[in-house]
């Protein structure tokens, strides 16, 4: 099936992204920036009385004026202006009752207040120039942070123009080749005698690689245009039943495998070229990713809700860890790709044309081994009055 892994990197190594940051600022930083403000504030008001407390045991014999900085400049960084700014009043407030209880000025009544004042104007300018660092600081991680997602976005889009390069590339050629050799056989049929048959062989081939060309080149442009949202269903009653059974008899891809469509005559308003599309691309992944001879089963069930077309193969099976990745666009794996089974975005057109008619598209295991794809389509769905062109017993083709 249309799988793929992610190129790597253009160095071929992997980011280091698990290693912790040496400075121990800013492991403490990353250690309180975890905590609430509510944390954050009860640590600022107990660092203000444990320094207090000692200033005012210690009285005059020792300076802590360094230390009342502490919890201003901790809750300031945490915090910002406004909690700092009360961070620093609540600091000058304990020093000048630290003291006027250990009478450091004494005699003196109104210096304590007045050193209380210039304390404060001190903090509040220590509080303004943390305040304005840390903002300076917080739009540049910010922007390395925007940086780093742009060069990210620019990794992931050049690793897929390297992918759908090689992929359309790889995919054009085969056509391309069948074309040019056909076209140069034909040129010089009467020097290598070919007969009427054969002729007519190399003009079959040429029809059907031209075919392919321009249904991996409308592939990609509806692509496109589902991605930009350019595309809307055109919805009409349509017989899914019917539509699989055509879509069956006219699949030239499905000659070497039995095909069987289940399922009752059941009318639901769908854009029948886009399930047409999801039903081709459905059966031709089925028919390159299991051996000759391999059954498919086309089964079209009536939900409470809607419509699920089930395309069910007895082939090798998708991986699990693969189920989750293949219908997206370009997802295509090793294997497949050495077998030449396209670009990639057959799947990828089923997911976006079913969530265009407001389902989606899934892989499961087959009961018995194998591959089911589904795809629900959402509606009101009536019967028939008419025959289906579904057999009524499981026929095989």
């Amino acid at each position: 099936m249309e799988t793929t892994q992610r190129p790597a990197s253009g160095n071929g190594r992997a980011r280091d992204t698990s290693r912790p940051d040496r400075s121990p600022l800013l492991r403490l930083e990353a250690l309180f920036a975890k905590r609430s403000e509510a944390f954050m504030v009860a640590v600022g008001l107990l660092l203000v009385a444990a320094i207090w407390t000692i200033d005012m045991l210690t009285g005059p014999h020792l300076s802590l004026s360094l230390f009342y900085l502490v919890p201003v400049a901790l809750v300031t960084w945490r915090l910002g202006r406004l909690s700092g700014a009360f961070a620093a009043a609540l600091s000058a407030v304990a020093w000048l009752m630290a003291d006027l209880i250990s009478d450091v000025y004494p005699g003196q009544a109104t210096v304590p207040y007045w050193n209380a004042l210039m304390r404060f104007g001190v903090f509040l300018v220590v509080v303004l120039l943390l305040a304005t660092i840390r903002d300076s600081l917080q739009r540049q991680r910010e922007l390395a942070a925007q940086d780093f997602e742009a060069a990210e976005e620019l990794r992931e889009l050049n690793d897929l123009k390297d992918t759908l390069l090689h992929a359309v590339s790889h995919d054009l050629k085969g056509p391309i080749t069948a074309i040019l050799g056909a076209a140069q056989a034909l040129q010089r049929r009467e020097q290598l005698q070919l007969t009427p048959d054969q002729e007519t062989g190399l003009l079959d081939a040429v029809a059907a690689s031209g075919k392919r060309l321009n249904r991996m080149v409308n592939d990609l442009l509806d692509l496109e245009r589902l991605d930009r949202g350019m595309i809307e269903p055109e919805r009409e009653p349509t017989d899914l039943s019917a539509l699989a059974n055509r879509m069956v008899d006219e699949a030239d891809f499905l000659r070497e495998h039995p095909v069987r469509v289940l399922g009752d005559p059941v009318i639901i308003s769908v854009d029948a070229g886009k399930v047409e599309r999801i039903l081709e691309n459905l059966l031709s992944n089925a028919a390159k990713h299991t051996p000759v001879g391999t059954p498919v089963v086309v089964r079209v069930s009536e939900r409470p809700d809607g419509v699920m077309v089930s395309i069910e193969d007895e082939g090798p099976g998708i991986p699990d860890d693969l189920k989750q990745t293949i219908f997206q666009p370009f997802r295509q794996g090793d294997a497949a790709r050495s077998a030449g089974s396209g670009a990639g975005i057959g799947l990828s057109l089923v997911a976006k044309f079913a969530e265009l008619h407001g389902g989606n598209a899934w892989v499961e295991d087959r009961e018995g081994g194998g591959t089911a794809m589904r795809v629900f389509l959402p509606g009101a769905v009536t019967r028939s009055a008419l025959p289906s062109s579904a057999p009524a017993a499981p026929a095989l083709r």
